[in-house]
């Protein structure tokens, strides 16, 4: 039996412990990407790319509020950004996902003033820290300053910590 897909029916958005709830347009959240590096040695009929760690995380916000308080972010580090969303199956129960993040705000992008038009902000967060939930199961924690990076329940740098006495 074929199954619909999951789609992101509602979320909401808190950036340092704010609700932003009607003033969140959308969030992009980071692309998860390993830098690879080509190895191809004597005895080797090709190139071997391996594994040499993760990518930069970025994250960006969009917002729908002239607040002071986002331009108040630019240049902090450690901000936490929570985003809570509900995907639902057609004909099934909807599931909570929880995106936790942590960064440093490096943009903010203003969209273009005009009378009586709706005009946004686009905040750009460099993260180091980034968690996917989904109905209360973690399927990935990536915290780069304490060297932690988990993919399905597997904490790949678990061996990694204990030879440097971490």
């Amino acid at each position: 039996m074929a199954r619909l897909p999951r789609l992101l029916k509602h979320f909401n958005l808190y950036i340092d412990g704010e609700d932003y709830a009607g003033r969140a347009d959308a969030i992009t959240p980071p692309n998860m990407a390993f830098t690879m590096e080509d190895h191809r040695a004597g005895g080797m009929d090709g190139v071997k790319r391996l594994e040499m760690g993760m990518e930069a995380m970025t994250s960006t916000l969009i917002i729908s509020d002239a607040t002071p308080a986002l331009i108040g972010l630019m240049g902090r580090d450690g901000v936490p950004i929570v985003a809570r969303g509900s995907v639902q199956a057609q004909g099934q129960r909807a599931e909570p996902v929880v995106l936790n993040m942590r960064g440093f705000f490096s943009g903010l992008e203003w969209a273009e003033w005009r009378g009586a038009t709706k005009s946004t902000q686009t905040m750009t967060a460099e993260l180091d820290y980034f968690r996917y939930r989904q109905v209360d199961v973690e399927y990935c924690e990536i915290d780069i300053i304490n060297m932690v990076r988990r993919f399905g329940g597997v904490d790949q740098l678990a061996e990694h910590r204990t030879n440097i006495g971490q």
